[in-house]
């Protein structure tokens, strides 16, 4: 007796790689530290956190907002880099601020610590 799948082996193995691809993509950093400093962040009473950076002068794309994981302990961000025109993927858009090309996300903070991830490294914010 020959039992067949509704969709071949290697379908569902394609599938499951492109789900796992997209899902691993929304953290990737797109800036080094440098270019978005200063980067601060403020814990608010309401179990938010408000993170501030700045977005880099380009001329065809922008930091959007930020998109966030919990890893054990801690609260994992990247700030995305959307292009102006076309799609943006982003958790969290971002508020741009009057204040020389600030851009500012607020976002739950359950966590112990904060981490934004850069292209260069990972800069510890809070505690």
């Amino acid at each position: 007796m020959t039992h067949r799948f509704p969709l071949p082996l290697g379908m569902l193995v394609l599938m499951l790689a492109s789900v796992a691809a997209c899902a691993g993509a929304a953290l990737e950093p797109h800036y080094s530290s440098n270019a978005v400093q200063p980067v601060v962040a403020q814990a608010g009473d309401d179990g938010n956190v408000r993170i501030r950076f700045i977005s880099p002068p380009e001329s065809l794309y922008y930091a959007a907002g930020v998109s966030y994981r919990t890893a054990g302990d801690d609260l994992q961000v990247v700030i995305d880099r959307c292009p102006i025109r076309g799609d943006c993927a982003t958790m969290l858009k971002g508020k741009r601020l009057d204040d020389g090309g600030a851009t500012e996300v607020s976002l739950p903070f359950r966590s112990k610590r904060l981490v934004v991830i850069h292209t260069d490294g990972a800069q510890p914010l809070l505690p």
